[in-house]
């Protein structure tokens, strides 16, 4: 019980760890997104109005273009007029666009970029970068026919964001590369998920270490319960046996006695308690039936069930038995034949006047399924967990006239528990009560 506690506690604590961290991670995943997005957005805005330019580079060819003659003598070349190339950003001569201020910032920080031209038709006219090395015409095609696809005027494929422009009758697809700062957030994710896993690792060894600190006065506590009932338990059997033989010995002097009568029921019912006590008390302890080797399952069973035929019998009930032979187990067969007869009394005490159990025996792959079922009264639904627990009973004056304590369910979940089995009740109006017992095979 107490393991498990802790291996409970020690779980929760490591999920709320591991929960703790993955949000941690993929806050920082989501913040660094947002980021690169935002920066993408207010640089596009800067390269759409400068014609996909970057303001650095504006502002170099502004210089450059004033020491430039604008307009040459007659019969020759205008600057206008000769055949544009591929990266050359005086393009549109003479209507180089003016630089905002403060939008330096803006524009420096992400990868590259290029920028479209398309003809009415939407297909490719031209396109400038100032790495033309990193990409090819069929690229530069398939984005931009991906961006008209959109329809929005910003938008993002892949890794690529675009804006589209008008400038001078003509439209614009203004591309910015963010695969560079998407690998750096990538990078820096893989970090932190790292470095997170460590911590969580090194805090999860130090909750178990801390669960482990904080569970020892309640294990503690509870081995000195389970000390005191043992010890009480033996301590009792003295004086109920004495009180027992001195009954005897006053009916053998005074003959039959109502008094006497009481006392003699009180012991019998105050020693079958101290048995319960003594036998829950060694399975805490797993001093009982620690032994497990195959055995014959279903001679087990047959060997609780047929004696209790008569005892079922005289209570003016029906029981009818469905239990296979060759059926095998590996547990201790003496806990196996203890619970059988706490679950048959259990349904002996429970049934209706006239009414039927029936005792089932199944193989089911590697599992064997012990079933006893009774007619009468089903168990609330509010209360088919609770009857497993230690001196709970639904109606304590119903318990007390049928000599019942509360502990013969707690002592067949314990021993299920030792087999490493499950225990399960299903009651209805109209469909009785059956007690299934899942045990390994």
């Amino acid at each position: 019980m107490i393991k498990r506690l802790r291996l409970r506690m020690t779980l929760m604590v490591i999920a709320v760890l591991i929960l703790v961290s993955a949000g941690i991670v993929l806050a920082i995943n989501m913040a660094n997104e947002r980021s690169i997005a935002a920066r993408a957005e207010e640089t596009l805005i800067v390269l759409a109005e400068n014609s996909g330019s970057r303001p650095g580079r504006m502002k170099d060819q502004r210089e450059e273009w004033k020491e430039t003659p604008q307009e040459k003598p007659d019969g020759e070349e205008n600057d206008e007029s000769r055949p544009q190339k591929k990266g050359d950003s005086r393009r549109n001569a003479g209507m180089l666009p003016e630089v905002r201020s403060g939008s330096e910032p803006a524009a420096a920080g992400l990868s590259n970029s290029y920028t479209i031209t398309l003809n009415e038709d939407g297909s490719v006219a031209s396109w400038t970068s100032d790495r033309t090395d990193l990409y090819t015409d069929e690229q530069v095609a398939a984005l931009a026919e991906s961006a008209l696809k959109d329809g929005g005027v910003s938008g993002r494929v892949g890794t690529q964001f675009f804006r589209k422009a008008e400038k001078d009758g003509q439209t614009l697809l203004v591309v910015l590369d963010a695969r560079m700062d998407y690998l750096s957030a990538s990078n820096a994710l893989r970090s932190a998920a790292l470095i997170a896993a460590a911590a969580c690792a090194l805090l999860s060894l130090l909750a178990w270490l801390l669960v482990r600190r904080m569970v020892k006065p309640v294990e503690e506590a509870f081995t000195r319960q389970k000390q005191f009932v043992s010890d009480a338990s033996h301590e009792l059997k003295t004086p109920l046996a004495v009180i027992s033989a001195n009954a005897e010995v006053l009916e053998q002097e005074i003959g039959e006695n109502e008094y006497l009568g009481y006392i003699r029921s009180e012991v019998r019912r105050t020693d079958t308690l101290v048995k319960n006590l003594l036998t829950l008390a060694r399975l805490d302890r797993n001093e009982a039936g620690t032994e497990m080797k195959r055995f014959d399952l279903s001679r087990a069973v047959l060997d609780v069930t047929l004696p209790f035929e008569s005892t079922v019998f005289e209570a003016g009930k029906t029981m009818d038995t469905d239990v296979p032979e060759g059926i095998d187990c590996v547990g201790n067969e003496d806990m196996i034949k203890q619970l059988t007869v706490i679950l048959l009394s259990n349904a002996l005490k429970y049934s209706d006047e006239g009414g039927r159990i029936e005792v089932s025996l199944k193989a089911k792959g590697k599992q064997r399924e012990i079933r006893v079922f009774n007619t009468g009264e089903p168990i609330p639904p509010e209360d088919q967990e609770k009857i497993f627990d230690r001196f709970w009973r639904g109606d304590p004056a119903h318990g007390r006239e049928t000599g019942g304590h509360g502990l013969g369910l707690a002592i067949a979940r314990t021993i299920v528990e030792t087999h490493r089995g499950k225990i399960t009740v299903d009651s209805g109006k109209d469909r009785g009560t059956a007690f299934t017992v899942t045990l390994g095979a």
